[in-house]
């Protein structure tokens, strides 16, 4: 009984303690002065679509001659909401030094493949569309041809997943092109051919083969002895000699 007290005496003066810290830095804060904007983009190194310039200007647009004044005066939700709408920002978050830095941390939405039909766009790791941007390319898998959004949900986007999961096939291919019959040609990075894969009904096993040939054929003939490699046919690749 008596340690059951004290176990409770012990929880009411922690929260007590609590109550009184975070009162004190509640009023602390009230009285922070406003002493600039520091930007962390923290991908930055791989990806490079979010300046520093352009979320320091949407801050100064929502919150002009900020300089000096009480920090606790910026809606730091608001400003998230404003800076999430950006579209290659995946989340924002947004708080205060103890020096009265406004602090943004970002971190950048993620693209995997550049569509090339209508205007061009990326799509990222989630699946959702997102603009190209003036600032930055990424260098990530193309595809040209007859794409649409049907095509993209149905069959493309486990396609271009599954290239850009596996370390070789995303070093190695740096193109699909997609025919109006839905069959696809792959573009090597490494070799004068072009890939064949035709439709995506088994394309793993399309992959398997693939790899078969370039860790035993490919290294009695070369990478350049073929114009053509066709996976299309179960149980055997079909490959075309250069003239």
């Amino acid at each position: 009984m008596l340690k059951k007290i004290t176990n409770i005496l012990i929880w009411v003066c922690l929260f007590g303690y609590l109550i009184v810290v975070f009162s004190f830095a509640n009023g602390k804060s009230k009285k922070l002065v406003f002493s600039g904007t520091l930007v962390n983009v923290v991908d930055s190194v791989s990806r490079g679509f979010v300046r520093d310039s352009d979320i320091k200007r949407i801050i100064k647009k929502k919150y002009p001659g900020m300089v000096g004044t009480s920090i606790s005066g910026v809606n730091k939700e608001v400003l998230e909401d404003l800076i999430d709408k950006i579209p290659y920002v995946k989340k924002s978050e947004v708080y205060n030094s103890l020096s009265g830095k406004l602090i943004v941390e970002i971190k950048q939405r993620n693209p995997i493949v550049r569509i090339l039909s209508e205007k061009g766009y990326y799509i990222d790791a989630e699946g959702e569309k997102m603009p190209l941007s003036s600032n930055f390319t990424s260098r990530v898998l193309v595809v040209s041809g007859a794409v649409n959004d049907q095509l993209i949900k149905e069959e493309l986007f486990e396609l271009v997943k599954f290239i850009t999961n596996d370390e070789f096939w995303r070093s190695q291919i740096t193109q699909i092109d997609v025919d109006r019959n839905r069959e696809y040609v792959l573009i090597p990075r490494v070799g004068a051919h072009k890939i064949e894969l035709g439709s995506m009904e088994d394309y793993q096993e399309k992959f398997l083969k693939l790899s078969a040939m370039y860790s035993k054929g490919f290294s009695k003939k070369g990478w350049n002895a073929y114009s053509k490699i066709n996976l299309k046919y179960k149980d055997q690749v079909v490959c075309t000699k250069k003239n």
